[in-house]
């Protein structure tokens, strides 16, 4: 997966909002959860998209 943007609409993630995020320490780094405007949640380990889900729809809710 590209690691600047949203796999699901593209945006570039440096450009989301720092409001809803979560994150822990996991073995392999700092596992971070991030809500992507599209309303995916994105999966990120070290700043590395890992996973996401689809929007609540399955479409790009902009």
């Amino acid at each position: 997966m590209e690691e600047n943007t949203c796999p699901r609409c593209g945006w570039p993630l440096a450009e989301l909002p720092g409001a809803t995020r979560n994150s822990q320490r996991v073995s392999q780094g700092r596992l971070e959860y991030v809500r992507c405007l599209c309303g995916s949640w994105l999966a990120r380990v070290d700043g590395v998209v890992i996973g996401a889900t689809k929007s609540q729809l399955g479409t790009a809710q902009l």
